[in-house]
């Protein structure tokens, strides 16, 4: 285990030096480049997404992980803003700064294994039909099955979201899709699709994404919380199709983060009792 975080916060560390002598050779004071930007956003991305949980679950020295977060939120906010480039180069070189420290404290700790994983703390206290899948998906762990606990989570989230449509009113869900499609500015313009759905069945042959739109929409969820969703949605289609991109721990606990706290334990989401 510390031979793994080892290797991912030193490639992580080193796509940042590299990241930062690319920055340095741009010659404009105002970062333009869109591939810079991006760039920017990755780099801050993988720390919260992949290196930060690692740190955490290891209990590697809580105030670099905090220090260290603080900066990589500096970068990817500064990523979206087309930030001046002296301001980004800084934050960069702080986080490198705090990296150097980080992969000593990896390099001098004695990490033990982790325990298995478990979702419970995400899923405990949920009761109705979710609760077959998320059992399920919590035995998957027993035998190293990540790829499957990620796609019957999200099998869970779609059945609250249909149980959700359904006690609101499948004509509700049919004249939303119909005043979406009606816009012509704003947010909801480039939603194109009506539905006319009269039960659960037609209901099941709307797609994920599209069922995500019409949930903000109705106000269930906002543009920030869809956003995090679609993320999970890719994470479902990584996980259900081949692919190189690894499934690992940190990346199955935001999954379930995100859909415990936006759909399944969310009250917005509660449901009418039978």
């Amino acid at each position: 285990m510390k031979e793994r975080i080892l290797a991912a916060t030193r490639e992580h560390a080193k796509t940042l030096a590299d990241f930062q002598k690319r920055l340095g050779r741009y010659s404009g004071a105002q970062i333009q480049s869109r591939s810079l930007l991006a760039d920017a956003q990755g780099v801050a991305s993988t720390w919260f997404d992949s290196i930060k949980a690692s740190l955490e679950s290891s209990k590697i020295r809580p105030d670099l992980v905090i220090d260290a977060t603080a900066v990589f939120d500096k970068i990817l906010r500064l990523s979206k803003i087309k930030p001046r480039k002296g301001t980004l180069l800084a934050e960069l070189s702080g986080a490198i700064r705090v990296y150097k420290e980080i992969i000593h404290s990896i390099e001098t700790a004695s990490i033990e294994s982790s325990q298995a994983l478990s979702i419970t703390p995400f899923i405990e206290g949920l009761q109705g039909d979710e609760t077959a899948y998320l059992d399920e998906a919590q035995r998957c762990l027993t035998v190293d099955g990540l790829r499957a606990c990620v796609v019957l989570g999200w099998c869970a989230a779609i059945s609250r979201i249909h149980r959700k449509i359904e006690a609101i009113g499948f004509d509700r869900f049919s004249e939303a899709t119909r005043e979406m499609h009606a816009k012509t500015t704003g947010r909801f313009k480039p939603f194109r699709k009506q539905f006319t759905i009269e039960s659960r069945s037609e209901l099941q042959t709307v797609f994920d994404t599209d069922l995500l739109w019409v949930m903000e929409y109705l106000e269930l969820i906002d543009n920030n919380q869809h956003q995090r969703l679609r993320h999970c949605f890719e994470l479902r289609n990584n996980s259900a199709h081949p692919g190189l991109a690894p499934i690992k721990g940190p990346n199955l606990y935001s999954f379930y983060s995100d859909i415990s706290e936006i759909i399944l334990k969310n009250e917005k989401f509660a449901l009418p009792a039978t």
